[in-house]
């Protein structure tokens, strides 16, 4: 599992170093490739990042699903129309392509964030806002836990 969260910076390429706990749950699966694609938690965007395995899991769900329904369309133009397959470098870097670092608004500070079997890339100054949410939601109500199952 990812946990956590880890300050980074993308080089002028577009390059990310992934965090070295972060590669030893990676490397541990056997594989260093990564699926990344489209993402929003209210409305802010940021970037889902999969290892394979947990990925080809995923697309194995979607396939159960009702082919031709309208939200199933909707939802595989977005998350799965812009998913891409990445893999680690000798440096333990990727290359985020163009279109998804756009999407995201991804500057030159980005933040990594556990998600359990997945984690987020999102730009700095976004995930500020998304964590200050969803710190002040949780701190002003933290019966929403328990709405959880928590």
């Amino acid at each position: 599992m990812f946990r956590g969260r880890y300050e980074h910076t993308l080089d002028g390429k577009g390059r990310l170093s992934i965090p070295a706990k972060f590669r030893d749950v990676l490397t541990g699966k056997g594989d260093n490739r990564i699926i990344i694609t489209n993402f929003a938690v209210d409305g802010v965007r940021c970037l889902d990042v999969y290892p394979i395995d947990a990925w080809l899991h995923f697309e194995e769900e979607v396939l159960k699903k009702p082919k031709f329904d309208p939200d199933m369309l909707r939802f595989q133009n977005y998350y799965l129309g812009s998913a891409c397959e990445c893999s680690l470098d000798n440096q333990g870097r990727i290359l985020i392509p163009p279109a998804l670092r756009k999407y995201a608004d991804l500057k030159r500070d980005v933040v990594l964030v556990a998600a359990l079997e997945t984690f987020r890339i999102w730009d700095q100054e976004a995930w500020k806002k998304v964590f200050a949410d969803a710190e002040g939601n949780i701190t002003q109500n933290p019966r929403s836990l328990g709405d959880l199952g928590l």
